[in-house]
């Protein structure tokens, strides 16, 4: 193998095995103005396949909520908020167009459990998150953790990893072409490529609690709130600790997150809300 090809996939496996945590700082191939313009795009391509809800009290609430949290993310980006309607089929067909420039890395694979925060600020949400949430402080929170991937540039950063990864891979199948050996070497080389994506994305939804307990914290929601939400969710995957495959942590690392962020936080009392939630919530309940 050359040294050139030799050296970049080196620093790439180092980043997985090291378990680096992903952030707003670092290596990031996209500047702000592409990176708001391309998550346009890919929201857009989605939105037009997607069966989107509008329904003027529910986009009235929604962009109240959410101007209030927004004081407290990132003034970087322009947040804005999408619903549509999840508890139909989506289609296979549509699981292709979601494959870039958005968080969390499985969307649309299986029931939604999340807002899909597109890179640059868009964020389509679940319909069923806010009929099933059992109150705002809840319902904020799983806002507040698309935006901080949104914030955390978690999605562009994502892709700059792959596109290492795929200069890497080039290289490597370069080399691997003339022996059975490399072929081999390329194989088990692509399989840990993607167990450290895998890993990224685990590390970034972690982050993402972080920064989200204190966005709601910060607008005067409970941020326990994030703790009985996320006790609420099955397992990843049905497995502790998660599998190597699973773009998700497990309940336990996710609430042991929020549970060290909640440490940092000044002692006060919150008691937040719109004053709309139940109202708002049963108009989700009764779109069909």
């Amino acid at each position: 193998m050359n040294s050139v090809a030799a050296s970049v996939l080196m620093g790439l496996l180092v980043l997985p095995a090291y378990a680096q945590e992903p952030s707003a700082k670092g290596v990031n191939f996209y500047s702000l103005e592409s990176e708001i313009q391309l998550g346009q795009v890919a929201a857009a391509t989605l939105m037009r396949t997607l069966p989107i809800v509008h329904e003027p009290k529910l986009d009235a609430y929604l962009a109240k909520l959410t101007a209030e949290l927004a004081k407290y993310a990132s003034p970087q980006f322009a947040y804005s908020f999408t619903v549509y309607e999840d508890r139909k089929p989506l289609g296979l067909q549509w699981v292709a167009l979601t494959t870039a420039f958005r968080m969390p890395a499985d969307a649309f694979q299986g029931l939604a459990a999340e807002p899909v925060a597109f890179a640059g600020g868009p964020i389509l949400v679940p319909l069923s998150l806010l009929a099933d949430a059992p109150d705002e402080a809840e319902f904020a929170f799983q806002l507040a953790h698309a935006m901080a991937h949104i914030a955390l540039r978690h999605s562009t950063r994502q892709a700059t990893r792959q596109e290492l990864q795929n200069i890497a891979a080039v290289a490597l199948k370069v080399e691997s072409d003339h022996t059975l050996a490399g072929a081999a070497i390329l194989t088990s080389e692509r399989v840990a490529v993607q167990l450290g994506m895998l890993t990224f994305a685990r590390q970034s939804e972690l982050q993402a609690d972080t920064v989200a307990t204190g966005i709601v914290a910060a607008a005067g929601y409970d941020p326990e709130a994030a703790v009985r939400y996320l006790e609420g969710q099955p397992p990843a995957d049905g497995a502790k600790p998660p599998r190597v495959f699973s773009a998700h942590p497990t309940v336990d690392r996710r609430v042991a997150a929020v549970r060290a962020a909640l440490e940092k936080l000044p002692a006060r009392g919150y008691a937040a809300g719109t004053g709309e939630f139940d109202e708002v919530k049963a108009l989700a309940a009764g779109i069909r």
